[in-house]
């Protein structure tokens, strides 16, 4: 008597775990951007969540709470309730790499938020003014490596992308080239057309009318493959440089969310990534689609910290 009770409380919990993982969402959800209106985030998150409440029948906000390097925002999912009301797209930074930034955070990216989904990512393209001579990798690095105070390199900002990847770069070449921080890339590209700065890593859609144009010249794709806005352009690994990350954006919510509610959010919002004109809408912004479920996003960012850690240390990168 008392098993078959037993497995009738355990069918009822399996049913019940079931019917709230199939019922996600079952209420508002509150999607936070910590960037502001118009930043490349938002622009995903609306693109992506228009289509999830098409989907699903809910109400799904969008909201953006921007600053502290994109803190702010992560530090209010990372303190909502663990029930996939609230979520946030962004990218590394606020999931990741402020880890490594920031000697103290109002929270932990690894302990206090559960990674839902990577949902686009974007190679980098590394850039130089034209009055550098070289046309390949193997000769930037040489040229950086003979430079006798020069050159610099600029980037959006300390610890973004570009900084990261043009840091690892100079040290590779056992280097002195001084960064430099400019607003934005317009800034930059005009920066490297006068002849300011030599070097950027830049996003493709960026840096390609000023390719194009013949302004500036393009070394190499940074990321695992060629970029379709630049396909004549090869990557550093075709050149002989195993070093490809990616800027990428992601989705996460508060930790405790159920695994299972987890993967219904993943099959949600992957259902609205195979709309067309979200496909359309990417590539408008040079982004490629991505597609990791909790799990595989949650491994992607222990790889991708691996990957940073030595070279934010070794280069005595902070933004304390």
């Amino acid at each position: 008597m008392m098993k078959r009770l037993f497995a009738l409380v355990f069918a009822g919990m399996l049913c019940s775990a079931a019917v709230q993982a199939q019922g996600w969402p079952t209420k508002t959800v509150h999607v936070i951007v910590p960037y502001g209106p118009g930043s490349t985030p938002d622009t995903i998150a609306r693109l992506i969540f228009d289509r999830v409440q098409k989907n699903t029948g809910q109400s799904m906000i969008v909201e953006n709470k921007s600053g502290a390097a994109g803190m702010i925002g992560a530090q209010y999912v990372a303190r909502s309730a663990p029930d996939g009301s609230t979520l946030m797209l962004a990218p590394a930074g606020p999931l990741e790499t402020n880890a490594l930034l920031y000697k103290k955070m109002s929270y932990d990216p690894l302990k206090d938020l559960a990674p839902v989904m990577l949902v686009a990512q974007t190679p980098t393209v590394l850039v130089v003014s034209k009055d550098v001579k070289a046309g390949n990798i193997k000769q930037l690095l040489g040229e950086m490596q003979a430079d006798q105070g020069h050159m610099s390199y600029a980037s959006p900002g300390v610890g973004t992308l570009g900084h990261l990847d043009m840091a690892y770069l100079v040290s590779r070449a056992h280097a002195h080239i001084p960064h430099i921080a400019y607003q934005g890339s317009p800034k930059i590209i005009t920066a490297l057309i006068r002849g300011d700065v030599q070097m950027a890593a830049l996003p493709p859609l960026a840096v390609m009318p000023m390719i194009k144009a013949g302004r500036i010249k393009p070394i190499a794709v940074i990321g695992p493959k060629r970029s379709f806005l630049l396909p004549d352009v090869p990557t550093l690994k075709e050149q002989g440089i195993d070093f490809g990350p990616v800027g990428w954006f992601g989705m996460a919510t508060a930790a405790g969310v159920p695994q299972a509610t987890l993967e219904e959010m993943h099959r949600q919002i992957a259902l609205a990534l195979e709309d067309p004109m979200v496909a359309k809408s990417y590539r408008a912004q040079g982004l490629e689609t991505a597609d990791l479920g909790p799990q595989a996003f949650s491994a992607y960012i222990q790889e991708d910290m691996k990957l940073w850690r030595p070279i934010i240390a070794q280069n005595h990168i902070s933004l304390d």
